[in-house]
């Protein structure tokens, strides 16, 4: 049963790897018409990245702006405002 199970296993662990290299998804292609479109998409990525970072920190900018009213207390933990134990008197 032992020796069953071990078989299984490793079959199993074969026949797992064996079809993760076939499932690739990258690919070599020479063609240079994808190449190229390929570039241009990354291109496009780019731009739209650097637009978002330009707008996503133009927007943070503005709503750092906070009134005095909104601050809170500092949290205190609850063992600092606890009394020190004192030993018992026997």
């Amino acid at each position: 049963m032992n020796k069953t199970g071990l078989i299984l296993l490793v079959s199993l662990a074969l026949v797992g790897s064996a079809y993760a290299q076939k499932t690739g998804g990258t690919t070599e292609s020479t063609d240079p018409a994808k190449a190229a479109a390929v570039e241009k998409h990354a291109q496009e990525l780019k731009a739209r990245q650097s637009k978002e970072a330009t707008t996503t920190a133009a927007a943070t900018h503005s709503s750092t702006q906070k009134s005095s009213k909104a601050k809170k207390k500092p949290a205190t933990h609850k063992s600092s405002t606890t009394k020190p134990a004192t030993a018992q008197k026997s």
